[in-house]
């Protein structure tokens, strides 16, 4: 059989799999001779060089104003205000309520290091991130908890959430799986459930419609990582591969491998072939590196997460009244030993962390507990939870890929890695209170409907931050203004643009917004991604595989 014919012949398909060669080395060893070996093993090395990604997402929408898109405002919270008065000063619509305790440490007014200003929920990032972190406070997320989180997976496009998904779309990590993950056990890991937070009925969203799995090649399907048990069952299983009806046809194949490995060494079959070569010796050879029983249970490396035991469970939440919904994940220092142990065992190379608990930051405080229900006054504080859902982890993630050379490249890891820090969403400050006070309704009532106010509602104003080897760190693209607290537009060199005042936001008289400005959506942070990762997203779109229309940010590249 002709080395074209069988590889068409093979399932239909016209790539031999990792998961196919371990099947085939399982019942009959790994066929070649040394040499023969090395020759796949540098076949697939001169083919890509390693390419990781990472997306660290938030649920629920931050504080973004204390975070990477930061203002400095009064809190209004510390007001004494008589029960039952209609017009203070400031005016009900005009008070901003901060988090608690904010203005003194350890919730301080936005700070300068380097060339990136930032709010109190990002200080511990900044401590020892500022030289890797690309802030990008010119940014919009999406007021809707599922379509925010949906966008950023699939990026910017005109869509229905509850339609069949096309051939044709794809989530960034599944597009960038699709492009680097071929030779790979494992290559896309997720933590998250986009059907966890209760705002969607689980019946009008059947397999196929809003996020989908099975989109793309079978080896660029989202994989959930779940709990630690439930990975280290997946590796069980694969280490107890046998063979199946495709071993005659692979015979033909390694019945010459010299040939075929030099005739055509950047083929998917070749590279896979080597990446099972790897992964099979490590699961069943003589020196054992990946045991799945040992997985995740490194006593050091689980000391440098800080691990306990309660982070490895699972969490669920009742959200508008549904059955309670999880994602079946452990807590996010968990999922980043995990991503970190399956990245450097060659296992995965795509992996999006998300924070465990449902609705997090959602507390959609009223007016009354911002003054009554916290002590001391003002919005709820999300310090505590950034610092346990993101900052602890990521700094030993990061500090893990910086120390860790990789085996092929002799780089770090950190080298060929993009990380994605998002919410949703970012939080409102205060409420307008207008039309109340312009209703007919009695004075008691109208302070009571003021008081009963969400001032902490979903706001579309939010920030992004990007780091890894191919990002240009210590830098800040955009703000938000003074007055308008929107985000003012970057021109395509990151750039503010010149219409509008660079405090305040507001337009300057005569002026026009230019043409070629945008503040940057969950789209351009979806290209951005890919574009970071040596790949080309116009490209990609052009061969059916994604319907992003956002740009790449490219000034953030290094």
């Amino acid at each position: 059989m002709q080395r074209r014919t069988f590889l068409k012949a093979v399932a239909g398909s016209s790539v031999i799999t990792t998961l196919d060669w371990l099947r085939w080395f399982r019942s009959f060893g790994v066929p070649g001779s040394s040499k023969e070996l090395g020759i796949a093993t540098a076949a697939a090395q001169a083919a890509t060089e390693p390419h990781y990604l990472v997306y660290w997402f938030q649920e629920g929408g931050w504080d973004g104003y204390s975070m990477f898109n930061p203002l400095d405002t009064r809190n209004d919270a510390t007001l004494v205000i008589p029960a039952g008065t209609l017009n203070p000063n400031p005016s009900w619509s005009d008070q901003l309520y901060r988090p608690s305790g904010y203005g003194t440490a350890p919730n301080d007014p936005p700070k300068t290091r380097g060339n990136v200003t930032y709010g109190f929920l990002a200080a511990d990032g900044m401590a020892s991130l500022a030289n890797d972190l690309a802030v990008v406070s010119s940014h919009h997320g999406n007021e809707f908890h599922s379509g925010g989180r949906w966008d950023y997976h699939y990026g910017k496009y005109n869509h229905s959430l509850s339609a069949k998904r096309g051939d044709d779309e794809r989530t960034v990590m599944q597009a960038f799986c699709e492009a680097y993950g071929a030779s790979t056990l494992l290559p896309h890991v997720s933590w998250h459930r986009w059907l966890s937070d209760g705002e969607l009925s689980l019946a009008n969203y059947p397999e196929g419609t809003g996020y989908y799995e099975k989109l793309g090649p079978p080896y660029a399907h989202t994989l959930y990582g779940k709990l630690p048990e439930d990975m280290r069952n997946r590796l069980r299983q694969i280490q107890g591969l046998t063979a199946n009806a495709r071993d005659a046809r692979i015979r033909s194949f390694v019945d010459d491998l010299h040939r075929n490995f030099v005739a055509d060494r950047n083929s998917e079959s070749v590279k896979a072939f080597a990446s099972a070569v790897q992964i099979h010796q490590s699961l069943v050879g003589g020196s054992v590196t990946v045991d799945p029983n040992a997985m995740f249970t490194d006593s050091a490396l689980r000391a440098e997460f800080a691990i306990q035991p309660a982070d490895e469970t699972t969490s669920a939440a009742v959200v508008n009244g549904n059955p309670a919904r999880s994602k079946e994940s452990p807590n996010t220092n968990v999922q980043a030993m995990m991503a970190y142990e399956l990245m450097t065992k060659g296992l995965s190379i795509g992996f999006w962390i998300e924070s465990r608990d449902v609705r997090g930051f959602d507390t959609h405080f009223p007016r009354r507990g911002v003054f009554q229900y916290s002590n001391p006054r003002g919005q709820q504080n999300q310090l505590g939870r950034m610092k346990k859902d993101l900052w602890g982890p990521l700094l030993a993630f990061v500090a893990r890929l910086k120390s860790t050379p990789h085996p092929v490249t002799g780089k770090s890891y950190w080298d060929h890695t993009t990380i994605v820090l998002a919410s949703e969403m970012g939080r409102m400050m205060g409420a307008d209170a207008s039309s109340i006070l312009q209703s007919a309704a009695t004075d008691a009532d109208k302070y009571s409907q003021i008081m009963d106010q969400d001032v902490c509602q979903h706001w579309l104003v939010s920030s992004v931050a990007f780091l890894g080897g191919t990002v240009l760190g210590n830098r800040q693209w955009g703000r938000v203004g003074t007055v308008t607290q929107d985000a003012i537009p970057l021109m395509p060199d990151g750039t503010l643009d010149p219409a509008f005042d660079p405090v305040t936001g507001l337009m300057r008289s005569g002026a026009a917004q230019s043409p070629n400005s945008f503040v940057s959506d969950c789209g351009h942070v979806y290209a951005t991604a890919l574009y970071l990762s040596g790949l080309d997203p116009d490209g990609l779109r052009s061969q059916g595989k994604g319907r992003n229309t956002s740009p790449a940010m490219r000034f953030i590249k290094r």
